[in-house]
């Protein structure tokens, strides 16, 4: 008898947003293992709030999808994010209530706060496990990013967020970090570690694309990339003093920031005209982004203090699938750092390491063969552990432990 399994989202197919996408190949990785997998979802889109998905209900690579409807409410304002997410969530909970008992529901974070939907679910299909799946954290992420009234009000919410909480049967979350946030909550759910893959994989270090190289970095010997949001999350302060101190050196070794986001305009304001070495770049379509990953020896990553466990940056993933090792700067306590230091793929740079890391990458320039070693490195730690294949097995795994008791009985 098939496993029946809910996984609910803000955006999910055809949206190409990021998180829509793991959670589209979340659940069709489901479907493939057998589950009966239906997607509860809405039908707008998340960079166009006026487009929409016409149809209500289809069933896409063995997922039946069921689309509520949203009003076009702007998501990047607070006000309009906060509409949608009510709006959701009593149209979601109307559509719970009118099914049979799922197996399992899985809860992903978009739209905040959307676990305030849990205590609800928990009384209307009491037999059924609920799960969370941890991307970003909410109240926190409001109390990292905000001061004054608005933080005192996410803080507040946290009674809210421990009641919710203690209704779930499995927390997953996607680093040590956000675990331990988690915690706090004393929820007593069945844990686990699942983090969100590369969009795209490979089984060798992609190669560079001469074009895309020459057009971000001309002719340097070694190039650092950045590419993504650069937002609120993120600091760059030690790279721009890293891409100096190599300056300074003629060391051949030129940095490019390439990407869109709140903080984009002061990034830039940071370089001056002497930093020859640092060019800007726009946001790249998924069609271009392949050839645009490759055409950085290593990847730059940042997260900011405070902000650690609140989020963890995808591009962490998608850097070592593409075999590229990377160059960290933020919080010293982050699941990234963490990861780096176990895994031995990349550089963690900090204000007094700036020296040591420019020696490090002076040296790599110099030896392509060591460069190519670390790259395969990258490759190899992504394929053991961060794959979607992995993380999806794990995901199945995981359900079917919590399923187990139920089931057996």
């Amino acid at each position: 008898m098939s496993k029946r399994v809910l996984v609910i989202y803000h955006f999910f197919y055809p949206d190409d947003v990021v998180s829509s996408r793991h959670m589209s190949d979340f659940a069709e990785g489901l479907a493939k293992r057998g589950w009966e997998v239906t997607a509860l979802t809405s039908n707008r889109f998340c960079r166009d709030p006026k487009a929409r998905v016409e149809r209500r209900e289809e069933v896409w690579r063995g997922v039946r999808i069921h689309r509520a409807y949203r009003p076009a409410f702007k998501q990047s304002s607070n006000l309009g994010r906060l509409l949608n997410a009510f709006w959701l969530m009593v149209s979601w909970l109307a559509f719970v209530i009118r099914q049979p008992a799922y197996d399992a529901v899985v809860l992903g974070t978009d739209p905040q706060f959307g676990y305030f939907m849990l205590p609800f679910i928990r009384l209307m299909k009491p037999r059924s496990k609920l799960v969370y799946w941890g991307f970003d954290l909410y109240p926190e992420a409001i109390t990292a990013d905000e001061m004054g009234l608005a933080s005192k009000l996410a803080y507040a919410v946290r009674p809210v967020t421990r009641l919710c909480y203690r209704r779930l049967d499995g927390m997953v979350d996607i680093g040590p970090c956000m675990r331990r946030l988690l915690d706090s909550y004393g929820h007593r759910a069945v844990r686990a570690t699942l983090v969100p893959w590369a969009l795209s994989e490979s089984d060798a270090p992609v190669k560079p694309d001469p074009q895309a190289r020459r057009e971000l970095f001309g002719d340097a010997r070694l190039t650092v990339l950045y590419s993504g949001t650069i937002g609120k999350a993120h600091e760059f302060e030690c790279f721009i003093g890293l891409a100096r101190e190599l300056r300074r050196r003629g060391a051949g070794i030129s940095f490019c920031f390439a990407g869109r986001g709140n903080r984009y305009d002061e990034l830039r304001a940071m370089v001056s005209e002497e930093d020859r070495n640092v060019s800007f770049a726009g946001f790249a379509d998924e069609s271009q982004l392949a050839k645009r990953l490759s055409a950085g020896d290593i990847h730059m990553i940042s997260l900011r203090s405070g902000w650690e466990g609140v989020v963890v940056p995808s591009k962490f993933f998608g850097s070592l699938a593409a075999g590229r090792p990377l160059l960290y700067a933020g919080a010293p306590n982050s699941a990234i750092k963490t990861w780096i230091d176990q895994y031995r793929v990349g550089y963690v740079v900090n204000n007094s390491s700036i020296c040591q890391i420019a020696d490090e990458l002076c040296d790599l320039a110099d030896k392509p063969t060591l460069l190519q070693e670390m790259q395969l490195n990258a490759v190899k730690c992504y394929q053991e552990n961060f794959s979607r294949d992995k993380v999806i097995d794990g995901w199945d795994e995981f359900l079917q432990r919590i399923l187990l008791p139920r089931r057996s009985s």
